[in-house]
């Protein structure tokens, strides 16, 4: 009778034991949703389509690494189409139905400024690829997002300095895209220009989706430029405008954003690119060891780096991953904000320059990441002596 009661003991606490056992290893082996909220369509969808790409391939490799204990990611992807509107609605699904506990994304800086107030209202952590200069400016949800991309001011003052008045020009036109990013950064350059004694004759704006833009050259042809500040996210556009420079006669020098280190631009230029001027963040035709890095991780799953939209997308995987390193316990959106918080300096292995958080800094990127560039005969060459 004794024994039988010992027996009962011991498989009682036998059963305690490996239900504690259990517990530890789903805990260790925990499963981390990962909303990515991108413009797999749309005129964004040059930037969206690689971002995607990217994420999953360095999310694979990461899950990989993780071995049989280690957190996992599970990617949740929802197309925001290049539209706010869908934007804001996906961030609802994403964060109400897939219940994720951080979103990468969105692409463009309007869709951010769409759903950060749904993304803040729920506490959960937004580490967007946009340049946007509003985005980190709004204080309601600036705890909540952090940017994995250089800020488009930075751009800005680089393009300014590098491509306006280290030359000495006195006159120059800005054609920009029409939304949030575009606006911003065009009303900051015409204020750079106005502190310097540069006169901006023309100030154009068309949307990001146009394939004509004769008129808007020969307007700009008119005002007699010196250079043009060329300031869109879109190759299409872009391409669009100087094809259309070339047909007009509006033989300047062109200053593009940094966005458009894009081998579609080129492609899309029909020679009409040769000469552009860019800040960017980095040059796949001209690759650092850091770069050569991610190609190789690109090309062994089956894809060819194009452009801006990988490196922004692996900006983002490195964030995040550093920022789970720091999280103890489950994880929560309120967890692995304050984690990202308290990354400070550290080093992006596969893009130059570093990365940096803190609670009063969530623009990521410094100057140390950017390189002039310019086109010439189709590829894009790295300017010495930055």
């Amino acid at each position: 009778m004794r024994l039988t009661k010992h027996l009962r003991i011991l498989a009682a606490l036998a059963a305690f034991t490996a239900g504690f056992g259990s517990v530890g290893s789903v805990h260790a082996a925990e499963t981390v949703k990962v909303g990515v909220l991108l413009s797999v369509s749309g005129p964004a969808a040059p930037f969206g389509i690689p971002e995607r790409d990217t994420i999953q391939i360095l999310a694979d490799k990461y899950n990989a690494s993780a071995g049989p204990n280690g957190r996992k990611l599970e990617l949740i992807f929802h197309d925001e189409q290049t539209n706010p509107t869908e934007a804001a609605r996906g961030a609802t699904k994403l964060i109400q139905q897939d219940k994720v506990q951080v979103i990468i994304g969105p692409t463009i800086g309007s869709s951010a400024l769409a759903m950060m107030p749904i993304a803040a209202a729920n506490s959960i952590p937004v580490l967007a690829p946009v340049g946007t200069i509003a985005v980190t400016q709004q204080p309601s949800f600036f705890p909540w997002i952090f940017r994995v991309c250089p800020n488009d001011e930075m751009l800005v003052r680089g393009s300014m300095e590098k491509g306006v008045f280290k030359p000495g020009y006195k006159r120059i036109a800005v054609m920009f895209q029409e939304d949030a990013y575009g606006k911003g950064s065009s009303q900051l350059a015409e204020k750079l220009a106005k502190e310097k004694g540069v006169e901006v004759v023309a100030m154009v704006g068309a949307e990001g989706k146009s394939i004509d833009l004769t008129s808007a050259a020969t307007n700009i042809r008119n005002a007699k430029p010196e250079a043009v500040l060329l300031w869109t996210s879109s190759p299409g556009m872009a391409a669009a405008f100087v094809r259309a420079a070339n047909q007009v006669g509006l033989h300047v020098p062109v200053i593009g954003s940094g966005a458009l280190t894009q081998r579609s631009f080129i492609s899309a230029a029909a020679g009409a690119a040769d000469k552009v001027l860019l800040i960017s963040l980095a040059n796949w035709d001209d690759p650092t060891p850091k770069l050569q890095a991610l190609d190789k991780v690109l090309r062994a799953a089956g894809k060819t780096p194009s452009g801006f939209g990988e490196l922004l997308a692996s900006a983002a995987m490195v964030t995040l991953t550093e920022g789970l390193k720091k999280v103890e316990g489950q994880v929560t959106g309120q967890k692995l904000r304050d984690a990202l918080e308290s990354l400070g300096r550290f080093d992006n292995p596969y893009v130059d320059g570093h990365l940096t958080y803190n609670s009063s800094d969530h623009e990521g990127f410094g100057t140390d990441a950017l390189q002039p560039v310019v086109i010439r005969d189709g590829k894009f060459k790295t300017v010495e002596g930055k």
